[in-house]
């Protein structure tokens, strides 16, 4: 593959295989945790807190990538299995953070081996070194389209 073209198509487009890379990675996920739906949504949210606890739902909207409203109805959901609690910010009672549980860091550390085993899948014959450039060639690519989209 050499660099984007005109007459590309699906058989050497990175975003396709990019895409497709998730959609196993999470059908793999999905299955090994026999989780429903919500299952990927969940993991994501909660390794987003487990790092970044007290986002307000705007900021937790940008680090998963799940958008604002499906997201709400995904927190109500975590909040009634107590993995979650979204209350008032100190000093700004009008902006809402959302906080990891007991519950939800207990559940987040379950999920966490089954997500590495199938990155471990995914990865096996990759030397470090290559996942270390593969690394960073996927953050240069969002670097890109950030400052693309923002006009510089």
């Amino acid at each position: 593959m050499s660099g984007p073209d005109e007459d590309e198509s699906f058989r050497t487009s990175l975003l396709y295989w990019v895409g497709a890379f998730e959609q196993l990675a999470n059908q793999q996920f999905l299955r090994e945790t026999g989780g429903g739906k919500s299952a990927v949504s969940i993991w994501r949210t909660l390794s987003v807190l487990s790092e970044m606890n007290g986002l307000t739902i705007s900021e937790l909207s940008r680090q998963t990538r799940i958008e604002r409203t499906a997201l709400s109805h995904l927190l109500t959901q975590m909040e009634q299995q107590r993995l979650i609690e979204r209350r008032p910010r100190a000093g700004d009672r009008r902006t809402i953070e959302v906080h990891l549980r007991q519950a939800g860091q207990d559940t987040f550390q379950r999920m966490r081996p089954i997500r590495r085993a199938v990155l471990n899948r995914a990865t096996e014959g990759f030397t470090p070194d290559e996942l270390d450039g593969l690394m960073t060639m996927l953050l240069r690519l969002v670097d890109n389209l950030r400052t693309a989209d923002t006009g510089g």
